[in-house]
């Protein structure tokens, strides 16, 4: 059951006007729901895994705002005044609040927390905010930076900014000794391209992409539910910031919290107006937030790819929830563009699991190398479409990891 499907949703779908309700209800049910179990995990595993593609000692840092002066940050690390500048010292606190009077923690927390478990856990390789001092030691030759979204990009600049301002800095990543890495759940079109903007030209990896009312709706739908957050906008109907920060338009939400990044008719609380989640708080819906594979859900998403007779198949009804997913791939494969966030965008499914899907469907030879679509794929995705049950039934037990060769279209003899 999605967020629209509660009462809260039903009720906060009733606050607007009847014409206006199911644009609403489109807008609402395109949010997509990250777990706190999901946001841990993925972000962990992907974390584990891009250690094994660099060399070197790993120093891991939670992104967090850091502290500056007419829009500059300050320095990460601390420096000599005396030329040559030397950085010393130790890093700043991966927790800390940038205002004296607001001791608000925000997702920093949850990251600092999955970097001193990864640390616990592989002590030899990554380090906890290293500090000049301990990269020196240490021989650390990677600056990991972590959070949990980048949307516009603002914050993360920022960070990698304050570390760029340190001259030992520069010097190290011009002599090849400091490689930089921003590592989120996921992350914007526009947020990604401003990051590898920066001087220090990070490679950036995220879970998966984050969807927006650009990429998740047609353009003429996209345009229509603009208006409406425009139009409901509790504080001043300005058509970038109704859309939340850098106009981004994000339809993604967390367990710990909904991003600023969302339209504000989400998360902003006024006289006139209840948000979804007030002050960016999920906790009224947390426990119903998970991976959601259900019939009804990927029947949509190929409604969305224009697969109308695949979305309407009996074979979907049918099929094993495995089988249904490779479906799903197979059949957003047959359209351009194909790469791994395209994909991701179409079917809703994360970068690892579009990889290892893609994997089980080129050892069936329903794709090529270059993630065409074979002739034994399309027969595959006819064979789904015209598929009908059979009069007699067959009972047989399906184990855990389930393969759908069963169901496969037999060859055409050649």
């Amino acid at each position: 059951m999605g967020i629209g499907d509660t009462d809260k949703g039903i009720g906060w779908i009733s606050r607007f006007q009847a014409t206006d309700q199911s644009c609403a209800t489109e807008l609402i049910n395109s949010i997509v729901e990250v777990s706190y179990n999901d946001f841990m995990n993925d972000l962990t595993s992907l974390i584990v895994a891009r250690s094994k593609q660099v060399e070197g000692p790993i120093g891991l840092y939670a992104e967090r705002e850091v502290r500056g002066r007419l829009g500059v940050p300050n320095r990460l690390f601390k420096e000599s005044r005396k030329k040559p500048k030397r950085a010393y010292g130790s890093s700043i606190p991966p927790v800390l609040p940038t205002r004296p009077y607001a001791p608000e923690v925000g997702s920093e927390g949850l990251i600092a927390h999955i970097i001193t478990e990864i640390c616990r856990q592989h002590r030899q390789l990554f380090i906890n905010h290293p500090g000049p001092d301990r990269i020196r030691k240490d021989h650390i030759r990677n600056f990991f930076l972590i959070t949990d979204l980048i949307g516009s990009g603002d914050r993360a600049w920022k960070y990698l900014e304050a570390a760029w301002r340190v001259s030992s800095v520069r010097s190290w990543h011009s002599l090849k000794l400091l490689n930089f890495e921003v590592i989120a759940y996921s992350a914007t079109i526009l947020g990604e391209k401003r990051i590898k903007r920066h001087p220090c030209r990070p490679s950036v990896f995220y879970v998966q992409p984050c969807p927006t009312i650009d990429t998740t709706f047609p353009k003429d739908v996209a345009n229509r539910i603009k208006a409406l957050c425009i139009k409901y906008d509790p504080i001043d109907h300005d058509v970038v910031r109704s859309l939340g920060h850098g106009g981004t338009g994000a339809l993604l939400v967390f367990a710990h919290g909904a991003p600023n990044n969302s339209p504000r008719i989400f998360h902003k609380n006024t006289k006139k107006w209840i948000p979804l989640f007030p002050s960016r708080v999920t906790a009224e819906f947390r426990s119903k937030f998970e991976k959601d594979y259900s019939l009804k859900t990927i029947t949509k998403r190929m409604e969305r790819m224009k697969q109308t007779r695949l979305s309407k198949s009996l074979y979907l009804i049918t099929a094993h929830p495995d089988a249904r997913l490779l479906i799903l791939v197979l059949a957003a494969l047959t359209r351009g563009p194909r790469f791994d966030d395209a994909l991701c965008t179409k079917t809703g499914l994360t970068i690892p699991e579009i990889k290892k899907l893609r994997g089980q469907l080129h050892s069936f030879a329903w794709i090529d190398a270059n993630q065409h679509v074979t002739d034994e794929g399309y027969r595959q995705l006819d064979y789904a479409k015209l598929w009908q049950p059979s009069r007699f039934t067959v009972d047989f037990e399906v184990g855990e990891s389930y393969y759908p060769q069963m169901l496969r279209a037999p060859r055409s003899s050649s």
